[in-house]
């Protein structure tokens, strides 16, 4: 990931649709994610990457399931505790179960969405994806860097849904194992957790190697490895890693940092169902934390 030079930019159907004109010759992690969900969004060129990582990790499919289902719970659960606008950081490509389409499951007609992602295609997807159903009023796509952060802060606020003086969904899911350096990781989520105020909440998975057997550690980063190839590569975090991205907010815990599919607060109506799989199969940790 690179910062941007510039002013972050406005999104329009022009450009949209430019964008994805210009965009097919190169590996992106979010199309080939979208391959392993089952998504049409992806080219000939993610297709060969996303079939040459599962060849060498067959599981891959089942744990992008799982991450999708912990944002599932995560939407589910921000909802229950009064939340009703979302900014999600990293949101890819859209694909079934996009943050607006499950807010509107939970709270009918109540939520605002900001999506943020840095690869300019995953943006113009889904500008035209809301412009498509006439969801723009209160879901709006920005093409910007979380690393950038106060530039993209400030887009995000220039949107006008979002409302400071309320609790804010921060999603960063799947996102930050595509940042290596953590310095630069932990300022930049330490910067929009100090922006949003008391009761918002932070939910993130990430990709992690922690208690996995030996080989399956070995099989994970000879994938992550290949991520070089695609638009970001990708790199590993163990939970206490991941716990410092949390700061000084309350890990809600039960369940606390856990293999997605473990992550799974009480109240909620849809809980993962693993069965015989062992849980580290899912390649991916992930919590949530309020703000006292």
């Amino acid at each position: 990931m690179t910062t941007l030079d510039g002013p972050v930019p406005t999104l329009s159907k022009e450009v949209a649709d430019r964008l994805l004109a210009e965009s097919t010759s190169k590996v992106h992690e979010g199309r080939a994610y979208d391959y392993y969900l089952g998504g049409n969004s992806n080219y000939a060129v993610d297709r060969a990457f996303a079939q040459e990582q599962i060849a060498r990790l067959p599981d891959i499919p089942w744990a992008a399931r799982q991450n999708r289902r912990f944002l599932r719970r995560a939407v589910q659960h921000m909802i229950n505790q009064g939340i009703r606008q979302f900014v999600d950081i990293g949101s890819g490509l859209p694909t079934e179960g996009n943050v607006h389409q499950l807010a509107e499951q939970y709270a009918p007609g109540e939520c605002r969405v900001v999506y943020i992602d840095h690869d300019p295609v995953a943006s113009a997807h889904g500008y035209l994806l809301l412009q498509a159903g006439g969801q723009l009023a209160r879901n709006r796509p920005i093409n910007g860097d979380v690393l950038d952060h106060r530039r993209l802060w400030q887009a995000i606020l220039d949107t006008g849904l979002i409302d400071l003086d309320r609790p804010v969904g921060l999603l960063l899911v799947a996102l930050l194992h595509f940042v290596a350096d953590d310095a630069l990781a932990n300022e930049s989520v330490a910067y929009y957790r100090d922006k949003v105020p008391p009761g918002s909440q932070l939910a993130i998975s990430h990709a992690s190697v922690d208690g996995m057997p030996q080989a399956a550690i070995e099989a994970l980063q000879a994938v992550l490895k290949n991520y070089k190839r695609a638009t970001s590569s990708a790199h590993a975090r163990d939970r206490a890693q991941v716990k410092e991205f949390f700061g000084d907010w309350t890990l809600l815990d039960p369940p606390g940092i856990a293999w997605t599919p473990d992550w799974s607060p009480e109240g909620l109506e849809e809980d993962s169902i693993v069965g015989d799989v062992e849980s580290y199969r899912s390649q991916v940790i992930a919590g949530l934390a309020t703000k006292p």
